[in-house]
């Protein structure tokens, strides 16, 4: 997969469809993963790229995968042994961060 040098990663639309499709607003969310409706809402516009622990628990919530979020900007393959992330050296230093941080949140929760 190839991308765009600096391609911004906009998933709003797709936290935006996930929540009605599971028939929350941005309240009840808000409430569930521990965040303000505000931040919901900033998520869903993509004013903000979220903390990766609220990410992780919203695709909890709305049963959809990281994938289902970012496959089309970067390939991520889980395997109990391997995270393995496709496409990371064209992503801007900001959205590397993110991956970084996501690669760092995972091994945690592998290791417990």
């Amino acid at each position: 997969m190839r991308l765009a040098k600096n391609q911004e990663i906009k998933v709003g639309d797709k936290l935006q469809k996930a929540r009605l499709s599971n028939g929350y607003t941005q309240e009840q969310v808000a409430e569930i993963v521990g965040c303000s409706s505000r931040y919901v809402g900033q998520l869903e516009t993509d004013a903000t790229i979220g903390s990766i622990s609220i990410i992780i628990n919203l695709c909890k919530l709305y049963h959809i995968s990281l994938n289902d979020l970012y496959g089309e900007f970067v390939d991520i393959e889980l395997n109990p042994n391997n995270i393995t992330f496709s496409g990371y050296v064209n992503l801007n230093s900001e959205y590397k961060s993110i991956v970084d941080n996501t690669i760092n949140f995972l091994n945690k929760l592998q290791n417990k």
